[in-house]
């Protein structure tokens, strides 16, 4: 028997049965016969295994053969074409096991990975299954997507432990709140999170923390772990952050030569807090320091935005003036780089779709809920 053998079929036959069909019910018999030859051409492939297994065809009376066939057995597999029911040959032994159906494979591995694609698209354990039924012909339950989604685990585990490459020019750092479920009640979590530029202008996320709170002994140990796995800075120009206490003190005992930027952004909702409603103007004008063409022009229109506002807003022109040389250490940089280095902005950006993900079941149920997107919790 050869292996194509009940692959063939007529053309001709298939294109009459088509055009009988009516004009609305043409796809659903297309479909069909395309899972009838799919089902066809698993069988075969299974029954030419079989035959191989056996060293012997069908009622082949041989001293090369090493078992009996014994028949079939039915199961039910979830394809791209929809459900179909296959005949799955077997041994008088035992012992055979077709390769082409693994044992206790229920789906594709196709369909395995649209529900792995629904669900890290934000879609909850619940509603995966039945986005996929339309297509599959089979809803899904909750617990099979969670146990398809347990996979992510492992691969997440080995991006947490993989060896980093010291090419970062620009380091980003922030902590991004989240919620998890913990013994019965949602909880907030932070996730320290890591983002680098290299000198080729190549973003990357690094690696990302979930911990309790943000403090100095928290972010030096997840810093120490991006440097013992090769982040040691040595092309390092500027570490952005949101001038954290805690973080920045474990900067300088990890990097204490490297530049620090203060994030515009936070900077500018901290002045916000400062202000009254009818002084919207005065953050307005702020705005402008960092937009300027050049450091010396960013002083001039600090002295300007300092003089207008000192007396009307004098905690705001002192908040601002704290931290006035880490607020303009991203114009050492050159000018093409400025719009992408004075905020962290780009982390809120990464995390736009966790959070949207969030909001579809309130809060990760678990610790282990947040590993496929990047959260590892310690």
């Amino acid at each position: 028997m050869r292996a194509c053998e009940a692959l063939d079929f007529e053309p001709a036959a298939c294109w009459r049965r088509l055009q009988q069909a009516k004009h609305e019910f043409f796809f659903e018999d297309l479909d069909a016969q395309m899972k009838d030859n799919h089902r066809r051409f698993l069988e075969a492939l299974m029954g030419y295994e079989r035959e191989c297994f056996l060293n012997a065809h069908p009622y082949e009376r041989s001293d090369q053969r090493v078992d009996q066939a014994n028949g079939f057995y039915r199961r039910r597999l979830t394809t791209r074409l929809g459900v179909v029911e296959l005949r799955v040959p077997r041994s008088r032994s035992g012992c055979f096991h077709p390769q082409v159906l693994p044992r206790y494979q229920r789906r594709e591995p196709v369909v395995n990975e649209a529900l792995k694609q629904v669900f890290l698209l934000g879609v909850s354990t619940r509603q995966a299954g039945r986005a996929l039924a339309t297509l599959v012909e089979e809803a899904v339950s909750a617990s099979t997507v969670s146990a398809v989604a347990k996979v992510l685990d492992g691969a997440v585990s080995r991006w947490h432990r993989r060896p980093l490459a010291d090419h970062y020019r620009y380091l980003i750092l922030d902590g991004v709140s989240v919620r998890i479920r913990l013994v019965g009640q949602v909880q907030r979590r932070v996730a320290l999170c890591a983002y680098g530029i290299t000198g080729a202008g190549k973003c990357e996320l690094i690696d990302f923390l979930l911990v309790k709170a943000e403090a100095e002994d928290t972010w030096y140990g997840f810093l120490w772990n991006l440097w013992s796995r090769g982040l040691r800075g040595e092309v390092l120009d500027l570490i952005v952050t949101d001038g954290q206490a805690g973080l920045v003190k474990a900067l300088g005992r990890l990097w204490p030569g490297v530049a620090h930027q203060r994030c515009w952004a936070h900077k500018l909702r901290n002045l916000e807090n400062k202000l009254k409603a009818s002084q919207r103007s005065c953050l307005e004008e702020a705005k402008l320091i960092y937009q300027a063409q050049h450091r010396t022009a960013a002083l001039q229109r600090l002295r300007e935005w300092k003089r207008r506002w000192r007396t009307q807003a004098p905690k705001a022109v002192a908040c601002l003036e704290a931290d006035l040389e880490e607020l303009l250490a991203f114009f050492e940089s050159p000018g093409a780089h400025w719009k992408r280095v004075r905020t962290t902005n780009v982390i809120e950006r990464l995390f736009v779709e966790v959070r949207r993900r969030i909001r579809t079941m309130c809060a990760f149920t678990t610790r282990s809920s947040s590993v496929p997107f990047g959260l590892k919790s310690t």
